[in-house]
């Protein structure tokens, strides 16, 4: 078995101290010269998915026109891409751990990219229904899978900045599709928009066939015999039992619904805050949208993760840490953006808050790759996802329409809480003919989210070290037989 070193190694780590958990455990393993390659391969993927997703987002109106879908239909068709991700990514997750990754990456850009060419040749709202559902399918089976052969390459040392990086392709494909997406169908049809989209898919499926498949968990300084070894032993019951009980790994997932919520919500009734309440244009509130998030989004990605992965180096709450000043930062810009006067620094207060709430997805899934065992970062993954869209993103939007509804009405407004929601500003108007919404008020309802995502993440911050040094510590030892108990606690002085 090797020895640990005191000597600082490739990446920036530090020397181990007397309060460094991992001083006893092997050091994390520089990522070869070939993973910055593959690190570019699945973002170039993922920005496909991401312009299909915002795609249909652009292109709504002339699709919803020219198939005759009612409103109701057209939000549906919208979410449920997310709800089939969500279902589908647990079991996904299960293959991920068991199988060679690059089919079931090729698989998984191969469906979205088919069902993004569906999409352009649907007829009704039937089988666009059935290619919106393949495209939550194979968004997640590509999601998945690209997280995890980025967990196994990158050490934790630059983790949060690597996973930064590949979901900066989510900004880099929305700002792509909201502003050159309807300009495309203008020029040809919204068909072949869908077309152009979809059909470089299936060439990125076919070269990810010849990607290398990383040893799980090789980045962590573990010899690669023992970790063939947990691969090939695989994990048990009780295994996963631990993980979905890990307090790091469920605060860290919690967080990220947390936030989640607020992210959805935002992303839905952005459009009309802005022509509803700020009284922008219908035009002007299509290039704001198309602009501000996307370039927020980004430069909170990028920022989040570099201040993790900097503190992190002496400090492995820093991952915790950084997401929950990021949540509680964000929590008052929220109440700002939705209460405050229209001014012209509402447009910076609008993008430092998107940008805090992005703050997040790097660290956080480094965290599930700090304390899920590689041969489960799989189910990990897939678990996070499912969580955080089925109790986050999905039904936020929802929950915002009926506050909308409700506190658009005058008995509901002639309530103590409506005549408190007016005198903050938080009062009913009728946007685009429809009856009068009180979207300001509708933005509230995710104020108690952000809170609790502060809090959680803060509470997440003291389990990290002891049960990420934990994982590395089973990790290093020989995989126990069936009803062995495990190593219990990390090594020590």
């Amino acid at each position: 078995m090797t020895q640990p070193s005191n000597e600082p190694i490739a990446g920036g780590e530090p020397s181990p101290t007397r309060a460094d958990p991992f001083r006893d455990l092997p050091g994390p393993r520089p990522a070869p010269w070939w993973a910055w390659a593959l690190l570019g391969f699945l973002f170039l993927a993922n920005v496909l998915a991401a312009v299909d997703h915002w795609l249909f987002t652009a292109l709504t109106l002339p699709l919803g026109r020219e198939l005759e879908l009612w409103d109701d239909q057209a939000d549906w068709l919208e979410t449920l891409p997310l709800i089939a991700a969500a279902l589908w990514a647990p079991t996904l997750g299960y293959f991920a751990d068991h199988v060679r990754r690059p089919r079931l990456l090729a698989l998984g850009i191969a469906v979205f990219g088919l069902a993004s060419v569906a999409t352009a040749l649907a007829t009704s709202f039937e089988p666009l229904q059935r290619a919106r559902a393949l495209v939550g399918v194979g968004t997640a089976t590509f999601g998945v899978v690209a997280l995890t052969i980025l967990m196994d390459l990158f050490p934790r040392t630059v983790r949060a900045r690597v996973l930064a990086i590949y979901f900066l392709a989510g900004p880099v494909g929305a700002a792509a599709a909201l502003n050159f997406g309807p300009a495309l169908a203008v020029a040809t049809t919204w068909h072949t928009a869908f077309l152009i989209a979809g059909a470089p898919a299936l060439v990125l499926a076919l070269a990810s066939l010849a990607l290398p498949d990383p040893v799980r968990g090789v980045s962590e300084g573990t010899p690669v015999p023992r970790l063939r070894l947990h691969e090939a032993r695989g994990a048990r019951g009780e295994d996963y039992v631990d993980l979905m009980v890990n307090s790091s790994f469920t605060y860290a997932v919690f967080g990220l619904t947390f936030t989640g919520f607020a992210i959805g919500g935002l992303t839905a009734w952005l459009p009309t805050f802005l022509t509803g309440v700020r009284g922008f244009t219908g035009p002007q509130a299509t290039i704001l949208t198309a602009t501000i998030p996307p370039a927020a989004a980004a430069v909170g990605l990028l920022a989040g993760a570099w201040l993790a992965d900097l503190w992190g180096r002496t400090d492995p709450r820093a991952y915790f840490l950084v997401p929950a000043l990021a949540a509680s930062l964000a929590l008052p810009l929220w109440l700002a953006t939705a209460l405050g006067p229209a001014r012209p620094w509402q447009f910076g207060v609008l993008f430092a808050t998107i940008a805090l709430l992005f703050a997040n997805l790097g660290p956080c899934y480094a965290i599930v790759a700090a304390v899920a065992a590689p041969n489960m970062r799989g189910v990990a993954c897939g678990s996070a996802l499912a969580v955080s869209h089925l109790l986050g993103d999905v039904w936020s939007p929802r929950l915002m329409a009926w506050g909308a509804e409700v506190f658009g009405q005058p008995d509901a407004m002639a309530t103590s809480f409506g005549k408190a929601l007016a005198t903050l500003g938080a009062t009913p108007r009728v946007v685009g003919g429809r009856p009068a919404e009180n979207v300001a008020a509708a933005l509230l309802f995710a104020a108690p989210t952000l809170a609790a995502a502060g809090f959680v993440l803060l509470a997440g911050a003291r389990h990290l070290p002891r049960e990420s040094a934990l994982m590395l510590a089973n990790l290093r030892a020989a995989p126990p037989p069936a009803g062995a108990a495990r190593v219990a606690t990390p090594p020590g002085p």
